[in-house]
């Protein structure tokens, strides 16, 4: 069955649903029997499955097949230069894989293409919750093929905020997210820490949280979340100002009135880091 876009997708969104649906079911299948798979510990606490490898091969031999000039960045394989004037896709075959080994059902795929550093159309499936969400520069962004928007008039005291508390062996800005939190949460209504970035995004999208801000993730996190918050009218901003949201992955995503809030309580603080 496909994937509901709206009447407005393109041929090439048309695909990449393809390609998230075909990773979906091998990924709904491998998860009635996670206790099988093989797990690889790539960092601590920094996991990579059997289940993630072999989505990222049936997205990448589908987009491949119909877009062979296309380059490559994904989560779990080797990158592709482009042969096709900068276009390239973005993957994360398994976003959530710790979620997905625990039994937890908030995963997804997340597949965007970008052409130089400039996202142009992006899909993230949940196949556990049947929902896809999507977004093409210029025309919205849609859940189940209905258009969305970010949240609107909510104050702070009502906000809902979501982030990511480092763990393992990616803890370099544990102390800043804790002091994040030391000053935010007192202002806002409550945080999520759901572990999967690209549903964060795609929620402040749809307008279930008013923001969200997070340090230090692989581009394949976010690269379909960051043009899915702002065809839905939100404001997605790196977080270091002059440093791309892309590259460094740390930035803030919010429904626009929250900005200035979230920013000021998250700081500039990389030149602390880098000390």
């Amino acid at each position: 069955m496909a994937l509901s876009l709206p009447a407005s997708a393109s041929d090439r969104l048309r695909i990449m649903a393809e390609a998230a649906e075909l990773a979906g079911v091998g990924l709904l299948e491998a998860s009635a029997q996670r206790d099988r798979i093989a797990v690889t510990e790539k960092t601590a606490g920094d996991f990579v499955s059997e289940a993630d490898l072999q989505s990222e091969k049936t997205i990448s031999s589908h987009l491949s097949a119909h877009f062979p000039d296309y380059g490559w960045l994904g989560e779990e394989s080797q990158p592709r230069e482009s042969g096709a004037d900068m276009l390239r896709w973005i993957v994360d075959p398994l976003d959530g894989t710790t979620n997905f080994l625990k039994g937890l059902p908030h995963w997804a795929v997340s597949i965007a293409l970008f052409q130089g550093d400039t996202p142009l159309c992006v899909i993230v499936y949940d196949p556990a919750k049947s929902e896809v969400f999507c977004a093409e520069a210029g025309k919205g962004a849609f859940l189940n093929g209905r258009k969305i928007t970010v949240s609107r008039d909510v104050p702070a005291g009502a906000a809902l905020v979501a982030s990511g508390v480092p763990a393992g062996g990616r803890v370099t800005y544990l102390g800043h997210c804790l002091q994040d939190l030391e000053r935010l949460m007192p202002q806002t209504a409550g945080l999520r820490r759901w572990g999967a970035a690209a549903l964060d995004l795609a929620y402040v999208a749809a307008g279930r949280f008013d923001a969200y801000w997070e340090r230090n993730l692989g581009p394949w996190d976010i690269a379909a979340g960051m043009l899915l918050v702002t065809e839905a009218g939100g404001t997605f901003t790196p977080l270091w100002p002059g440093e791309s949201a892309l590259s460094s992955g740390s930035f803030i995503a919010s429904n626009g009135a929250l900005h200035d809030l979230i920013r000021a309580g998250v700081g500039d603080d990389k030149a602390d880091v880098l000390a």
